[in-house]
């Protein structure tokens, strides 16, 4: 159903909420934690000058320096959680602000240690590891800082670096506060004159309709709300670019780019490689559009209709979504499945609904220390199951990694973050289809996969284009104006859609102000790579291929403890070749191919 009004966060009943008392029982406590962040942060002076002089010294820095880590990110998660439950709380987003504060003093306090650690002997460091067995641990830690010494800079340019942290992130923070928590959408219509509340956390809900003006409506609307500032969001997201190009540069990289995949030892070459294959692999997208519209009976598709359901859409109650996750990861063993279900349901690491000011969409959050939480929006629809399987893949991932890893491996990359996301969604998918069972289901199941696709491996490569460009703009010292970066989306909207689907050039090419991804430096490209690896790896687990699972398990307990080629290579996976995107688009033909049986079995065309 439709939600044509949102409730205030304070009328959502606590079950259907997240328990962020597993990390700070009040404000109160989060406050003394703070106090105790802050009185000690001094301490790490102390190491300054020394980190070369002893086992026992390095060993003390690193055990000084993760606890105050682990603190401080304690004290930002719970703080942007709390934030996010209703952006217009002015206590929440005080608290916010803080909290990114003092994790920008910490990184600023704490910026001399890597500068330190590469003028000291590789040997003698060597030997500290030899010498003091619990240093071992830190081994990989310390191969991934010489592999960057020639992007580390000076300590003072370091601390200076960090403590700028704060100032440069305000872009992503006004754009947070701006879209989330002061944008304000027009009512949407249905063909029958009923209004409904356009939010960040409806908009999906209400482009699934089978209203066509209803979905035309609120299409226009959230568009329109984005273009009435498409101005400011424009300062911020040039502001953001251009953070991105300072800080590349302050370290000598040749570009955003290649900073960015540095950070994860990541050849340019596998980025070329992803997105050459999303555009090789176009006219796949032609077809399914085309089978789309005939269905519809439209004679020209057009954005809003691109969700469209072509089948009536089962309710999927979260409870029920929590029963088709858990028996769709039934192959990865009964602990994987005890852990998920308490964790979606008694230990409530999930904020289920949408209320007014939520933020939107769908992330796993928390840190080393607390449970992996999600927030939702949950709509009672396939496509919200199959976004809570998507969020659980990440905090599973999160889960094994913290129970088997120390604290300085428990950051894993986004470039394998997005694998173990989209696994599940192959796993839960591919087990609700072999069940067969009414035509529309099936319809629902390949409608559900195909938003992910699309999401996945057409929105997201139009968008990295979109941001590669963008940055070379502003590497040139070009105009980086919302006008400019209009025209260069809609364009490559165009070129993606073909002439399947029509371009409405100043609502598609606005999209880049819809999507808070574009603040996190080349992104969005790792969500293809990742659906492309996790449908690679679900194909294995699904064709009982020896070991699969418990290799795919071992990915999950990786962490950050390898780079992502060789933690992906551990589970079988070479993402150095074009091989696993296109297995991923022979998995997305295949859909379409079955979706086009299907429409003609019912005589829909």
């Amino acid at each position: 159903m439709i939600t044509t009004a949102l409730p205030r966060r304070e009328e959502v009943a606590p079950e259907h909420t997240w328990d962020l008392t597993h990390i700070f029982a009040d404000i109160s406590a989060w406050e003394a934690e703070a106090r105790r962040v802050e009185g000690e942060l001094p301490s790490l002076a102390q190491f300054q000058g020394r980190l070369g002089e002893s086992a026992l010294t390095l060993l003390a820095w690193f055990v000084a320096w993760e606890d105050l880590r682990v603190a401080a990110y304690k004290l930002l998660s719970y703080a942007l959680m709390f934030f996010d439950e209703d952006t217009a709380n002015q206590e929440a987003a005080a608290l916010r602000d803080r909290a990114v504060g003092l994790s920008a003093r910490f990184l600023a306090v704490a910026a001399f240690a890597e500068p330190e650690l590469l003028t000291v002997d590789p040997a003698r460091v060597a030997s500290f590891l030899t010498d003091e067995p619990p240093l071992s641990i830190y081994g990989h830690y310390l191969n991934n800082l010489w592999r960057r010494r020639d992007y580390v800079r000076s300590a003072e340019v370091e601390q200076l670096l960090a403590a700028a942290g704060e100032v440069l992130n305000t872009p992503s923070s006004a754009y947070q506060m701006l879209a989330d928590g002061d944008l304000r959408f027009a009512d949407a219509t249905d063909s029958a004159g009923g209004r409904y509340q356009v939010a960040r956390g409806t908009i999906s809900e209400l482009l699934q309709s089978e209203d066509r003006q209803l979905r035309k409506s609120a299409w226009e609307s959230y568009a329109d709300a984005f273009l009435s500032l498409r101005n400011s969001f424009g300062a911020l997201y040039a502001g953001s670019v251009k953070s991105d190009v300072f800080l590349a540069q302050s370290r000598g990289y040749a570009s955003a780019l290649e900073a960015s995949l540095s950070a994860s030892n990541v050849p340019q070459a596998v980025y070329d490689t992803v997105i050459a294959a999303c555009n090789r692999h176009l006219p796949i997208w032609h077809r399914y559009w085309d089978i789309r519209r005939r269905a519809l009976g439209l004679t020209q598709m057009e954005p809003c209709d691109i969700f469209a359901p072509l089948a009536t859409s089962p309710v999927v109650s979260y409870a029920d979504g929590v029963d088709m996750i858990c028996a769709g990861m039934t192959p990865l063993g009964d602990e994987y499945v005890r852990v998920a279900r308490i964790g979606l349901t008694s230990e409530r690491w999930v904020d289920i609904y949408p209320n007014q000011g939520k933020a939107d969409g769908a992330y796993s959050g928390g840190g080393y220390g607390t449970p992996p939480f999600i927030l939702m929006n949950y709509g009672d629809n396939l496509i919200s199951m199959s976004t809570l399987a998507h969020e659980l893949g990440h905090s599973m991932h999160s889960w094994y990694t913290n129970r088997v890893q120390p604290a300085i491996y428990s950051d894993y990359t986004l470039f394998v973050a997005e694998v173990a996301s989209n696994f599940n969604q192959a796993m839960v998918r591919s087990h609700l289809l072999s069940q067969g069972g009414p035509r529309e289901l099936q319809i629902g199941l390949i409608e559900e996969a195909m938003a992910n696709f699309h999401r996945y491996l057409f929105v997201m490569p139009i968008l990295s284009q979109f941001e590669q460009q963008v940055h070379a703009w502003a590497e040139a010292r070009e105009a980086v104006t919302a006008e400019r970066m209009g025209q260069l989306l809609a364009s490559l909207f165009a070129h993606g859609y073909g002439p399947a689907v029509s371009v409405d050039t100043a609502r598609n090419g606005v999209v880049w102000a819809q999507f808070s991804h574009l603040y996190s430096n080349f992104y969005v490209y790792q969500y293809a790579s990742g659906i492309a690896a996790a449908n690679a790896l679900a194909d294995g687990v699904l064709h009982g291929e020896e070991g699969a699972a418990a290799r795919y398990l071992q990915f999950l307990a990786a962490g950050g403890s390898r780079y992502p080629l060789d933690a992906l290579a551990l589970a079988g996976i070479d993402m150095t070749t074009p091989a696993a995107m296109d297995r991923a688009f022979g998995v997305m033909a295949g859909f379409v191919d079955r979706l086009e049986r299907l429409i003609d079995e019912a005589g829909m065309r």
